[in-house]
């Protein structure tokens, strides 16, 4: 709401604007006269400047309360608007004018109902209020008071909350990036630590060749003067080993300068439910659960799994619209494990495309065809079926005709090639 109402401009104050117009000063010219158009129409005008021009706000806050009372008119509806433009003063203005705006806001109200109720409590027989005794207008002046402070105040306190919430914590939508933010984060961190371990072993082997090209060179030195043939022998061999060390040295410079990012740690299975969370918060149906017994992996086959499961959930954001409902069902065996994500996209899709009377007729013989005969694949899913192999894994995509997709792996064997 508050990101609709900043990055619109002057149109959510209109609006507000409008409205208030329509639903408070309208009554107030009708119970009394219309002698209460202006007045009610300067303090509802508030409200259109309390974001930008907070002193004007507050400016027509004491000029139509103070037009108010010089007309002899009862307390107006629109008096509530004071307290909607003090909503947004108190959001967007300083400290000081936060502070000036609830002060006069308050003293504005008070003074309305000291007028009413004890000077001239006359004025409240327009709206249908007798005040017979000093005691019942000297209650009343005080009820009244602490009212107009306590709603000002309250709606002073909305205003400070609902852009702290907004600026400093964040919305649920934030936090579903944040999240989502991290998954990323957390699958690089572990896509390097990979590239570590690749860079460690290419370094090992490179170390190794150096040396045999040492040695072989020194031998050839003195195989010179000796041996001339055993030395140009030596000399070939030299000559295959530094071939295969420069060959080792491009790979690791490759792999060292591929750009990359560490900034996080490797995501583990506990992580999932928080990327589930963060669907629904994006406006997707999804749920997470598991059935049978888990039983603990190593970290390797923990992000082989979530990797998974997050680009199936990748690929669902990207190709179906908002309210798909999307389903990651966890299957633990004695041994394995099955992973399937299931998504309704064509259905929701449909839904939205189609009359109802053309989604009772249903998918046609083209879509079970295009089920029975589409192959998914791509790099992506090919990178997917290399990483579960390590695990003695598999992975298939297959098409639902009329539904949507779904997503399977299989570790028949997880415990034995990955269990703690």
């Amino acid at each position: 709401m508050i990101q609709w109402y900043l990055q619109r401009r002057w149109l959510p104050e209109f609006i507000f604007f409008a409205a208030l117009l329509a639903l408070l000063v309208a009554p107030d010219v009708s119970i009394q006269s219309v002698a209460a158009f202006l007045p009610a129409t300067i303090i509802c005008s508030s409200v259109f400047f309390g974001r930008r021009f907070q002193w004007f706000s507050v400016a027509l806050i004491i000029a139509g309360t103070t037009l108010e009372i010089l007309t002899g008119l009862a307390p107006l509806i629109s008096g509530v608007a004071a307290s909607f433009s003090l909503i947004f003063v108190a959001a967007f203005a300083s400290t000081a004018w936060r502070q000036i705006a609830v002060i006069a806001t308050n003293l504005a109200g008070i003074a309305v109902a000291y007028i009413s109720t004890l000077e001239e409590p006359a004025r409240l027989v327009k709206i249908g209020i007798k005040l017979s005794a000093d005691n019942s207008q000297l209650l009343a002046f005080a009820l009244t008071s602490v009212c107009v402070v306590s709603i000002n105040t309250l709606a002073w306190v909305f205003g400070r909350l609902t852009i702290t919430r907004t600026v400093h914590v964040g919305t649920d939508s934030d936090r579903a990036v944040l999240i989502h933010r991290q998954a990323q984060l957390g699958l690089e961190v572990a896509k390097q630590t990979e590239r570590l371990g690749i860079a460690r072993d290419l370094t090992d082997l490179l170390v190794q060749r150096v040396t045999a090209v040492v040695s072989l060179s020194e031998g050839a030195k003195f195989l010179a003067k000796s041996d001339p043939e055993s030395a140009i022998r030596t000399i070939g061999r030299i000559a295959e080993s530094s071939n295969t060390a420069q060959s080792e040295l491009r790979k690791l410079y490759d792999l060292l300068h591929e750009s990359h990012e560490l900034t996080a740690a490797p995501p583990s299975l506990s992580e999932l439910s928080d990327l589930v969370l963060a669907m629904r918060q994006l406006g997707y149906n999804a749920s997470l659960a598991v059935d049978g017994q888990p039983f603990e992996i190593n970290e390797g086959a923990e992000l082989c799994i979530f990797k998974i499961v997050f680009e199936s959930l990748e690929n669902v954001k990207k190709n179906t619209p908002a309210n798909t409902d999307v389903a990651v069902n966890f299957y633990w065996t004695t041994e394995g494990l099955q992973i399937l994500v299931k998504d309704n996209g064509i259905e929701t899709q449909r839904r939205a495309d189609l009359t109802p009377e053309q989604m009772l007729e249903g998918y046609s013989v083209a879509d079970d065809m295009a089920a029975l005969t589409n192959i998914v694949d791509g790099a992506t899913l090919g990178a997917l079926r290399e990483r579960a192999g390590l695990y003695e894994g598999s992975i298939d995509v297959t098409q639902v005709a009329g539904v949507g997709f779904t997503v399977s792996a299989f570790f028949p064997n997880l415990r034995e090639v990955a269990g703690v």
